[in-house]
């Protein structure tokens, strides 16, 4: 059975309770279901109209990779009752801390069926009730499936010496597990004991009450098995959970592993040129309805036109927006930057904004943008598991996505990418675009110096063993990890400044040959800011002063000097001068997963952007 789930709306999307997704709750572990099951209202159907998001210019993007897509929707908030994310228990097994006892969750429940609802606790008259406890093991394949392990089987193995291979296989130095996959006797009743003395694996057992046969859970994490392809976010489909074949082997790993699951999301801030403002949610419904009705003529869509005073091209457009054409992130965010630094104030009310030219006032910068109102679109593509993958594998096809990677995207949608809609969250907030001062920017990165420090992140990352982290280093500059180290130095000390925790805020990195900029901003639902964050910008002498306090205290890490000579440091050596103490972010925070940074770049005495400044 499916289980609603209460779980914050931004999560829905995110590495933490996206859709496939395993996450804690106050009773058990739990995987979030696909969106399909949400029981959202036919993408023609009027009741859908409440939750639509409109940004076209991100809908087009998506139907690259999506080209039945025709809606964006928002995920339901909690006091919502038709529409409610579903999520199914998992892991499958537990047991009663009391008695012991250790079965499936479908056999836990069947001893249940005469007596009252089943709060997951045990039956056992002597255990009184005692809660059960989940078991903490799970095993994923790269083709981003998940099972439990077969616990069924786990006391019931071949000998050592069967497996020809005897050696020590990790550096637990335990033999290879290889089970007979068959019941240790016709009565098992298994029992999961716990030692109070030893900590290890070793000292957490798994029994048969019957026949006594016992293994411990020493060198589980070298156990492989040919994996079941079983897909538990889809649901049920024809009495069971949904699967499919699949060759990979799965290895095991703890539940709560960052590495069970990344997802693949997208996000879009709103540029009013961009969007087909005249037709509003409702004719888009309409119109898709009358083009799903069994008895649909073209003449009805010129009925509708001219009763609703709508351009018949108008009509064709958004019927025939259909678009083959792969836009990576780089060139979709070059139109958000042009936009912003470019543009005036428009008329729509989705949006406010003015540039404030700073290059003799603010040290460093030529530039910033006051954005008093922003409006950001967030959506979740797919997933994978095991391994990231980089923002521009998210979208572009599979024949170029089997170049670089072995994981394999797993859709959210029992329809793969044929789904008509694709969950989102809509935000509203505030934020500061700073665009460095170019000229400068262009002088300090020719430094041989910069440029030989830079190279140390790149080998670094293409020697990682992740394919995201060799694709991203391969195109990683110094004028990235600059950017990308000042935006972070600025949202730490902001922390203290605007009444938003850093978890709160959020960089957007705009950077290449043409993009020498930022934007911090902080979003709060659909309808709520602080307004702390861009109020920075109205007084430039004291921004001035809020910019200098951040380099000062970079310059002051508890760690150092071993952080600051540091040349190496972080997953795969990715950051050199930068740790937790002085420039690590939340991970809601930063776009690159805290890598690619070095403080030096940005305040060392020999050749740090802002050296003459501190």
């Amino acid at each position: 059975m499916a289980e609603k789930v209460e779980h914050g709306r931004s999560k829905l999307i995110s590495n933490y309770g996206g859709i496939g997704s395993v996450i804690d709750t106050i009773d058990c572990s739990i995987i979030i279901e696909s969106f399909d099951n949400w029981h959202y209202p036919s993408y023609f159907d009027k009741e859908l109209n409440q939750y639509i998001i409109i940004d076209d210019r991100l809908l087009n993007r998506l139907k690259a990779r999506f080209p039945l897509l025709k809606q964006i929707v928002s995920i339901p908030t909690e006091d919502g009752f038709e529409v409610q994310p579903q999520a199914n228990i998992f892991p499958k097994w537990f047991y009663c801390p009391r008695c012991k006892r250790f079965m499936h969750y479908n056999d836990w429940k069947n001893h249940w069926q005469d007596r009252n609802n089943f709060n997951i606790q045990c039956f056992n008259p002597e255990c009184k009730g005692e809660h059960l406890e989940q078991v903490r093991f799970v095993m994923t394949c790269d083709n981003g499936h998940i099972q439990d392990l077969p616990w069924n089987f786990w006391n019931n193995r071949k000998p050592v010496d069967e497996t020809k291979d005897s050696a020590a296989s990790d550096e637990e130095n335990s033999p290879k597990i290889v089970l007979k996959y068959e019941k240790c006797c016709e009565e098992q009743q298994l029992i999961y004991e716990i030692s109070n003395e030893n900590t290890d694996l070793s000292g957490i057992r798994i029994k048969c009450k019957k026949c006594g046969k016992s293994e411990s859970l020493k060198g589980i994490f070298n156990f492989q098995q040919k994996c079941s392809g079983q897909k538990y976010w889809l649901g049920f489909q024809n009495g069971s959970f949904v699967k499919e074949e699949c060759d990979e082997k799965t290895t095991v790993k703890i539940k709560s592993s960052n590495s069970i699951y990344y997802a693949n999301s997208l996000s879009s801030l709103w540029i009013p040129e961009k969007q087909s403002l005249e037709l509003d949610i409702d004719l888009r419904t309409e119109i898709d309805a009358i083009i799903n009705d069994p008895d649909f003529e073209p003449k009805d869509l010129e009925k509708f036109a001219r009763r609703n005073g709508v351009d018949i091209q108008l009509i064709n457009n958004y019927l025939d927006n259909h678009t083959d054409e792969y836009v990576t992130e780089l060139l979709y965010r070059k139109s958000e930057y042009e936009y912003f630094i470019t543009k005036q104030q428009p008329e729509d009310k989705k949006i406010r904004f003015r540039q404030i030219e700073v290059k003799n006032q603010l040290l460093g910068f030529e530039k910033l943008v006051k954005i008093d109102k922003l409006k950001k679109t967030t959506v979740q593509t797919s997933f994978t598991r095991n391994e990231p993958i980089d923002v521009d594998s998210i979208l572009v096809g599979d024949t170029e996505y089997v170049k670089n990677y072995n994981v394999k995207r797993q859709s959210l949608s029992k329809n793969n990418f044929e789904t008509r809609v694709l969950p989102a969250v809509e935000s509203y907030g505030e934020g500061i675009l700073f665009i460095l001062d170019k000229k400068l920017l262009n002088e300090w990165e020719s430094n041989e110096l910069i440029i030989n420090r830079a190279n140390i992140i790149k080998q670094h990352g293409l020697s990682s063993e992740w394919k995201s982290h060799q694709i991203e280093a391969a195109r990683i500059t110094p004028r990235k990890i600059l950017i990308h180290t000042l935006a972070h130095l600025l949202i730490r000390e902001f922390e203290y400044i605007c009444g938003y925790p850093m978890s709160s805020l959020q960089e957007r990195l705009y950077v290449d040959n043409t993009m020498n900029g930022f934007l911090i901003s902080a979003y709060d639902g659909t309808d709520g800011y602080l307004g702390g964050l861009s109020k920075l910008c109205n007084n430039i002498e004291n921004l001035n002063k809020i910019i200098q306090s951040a380099l000062n205290r970079a310059k002051n890490c508890s760690l150092d000097p071993i952080c600051y000579e540091s040349e190496g440091q972080g997953i795969a050596q990715l950051n050199l001068a930068a740790c937790h103490s002085c420039t690590l972010l939340p991970e809601t925070s930063c776009e690159h997963g805290n890598l690619f940074l070095d403080r030096k770049l940005v305040i060392d005495e020999e050749f740090g952007y802002f050296s003459t400044l501190i």
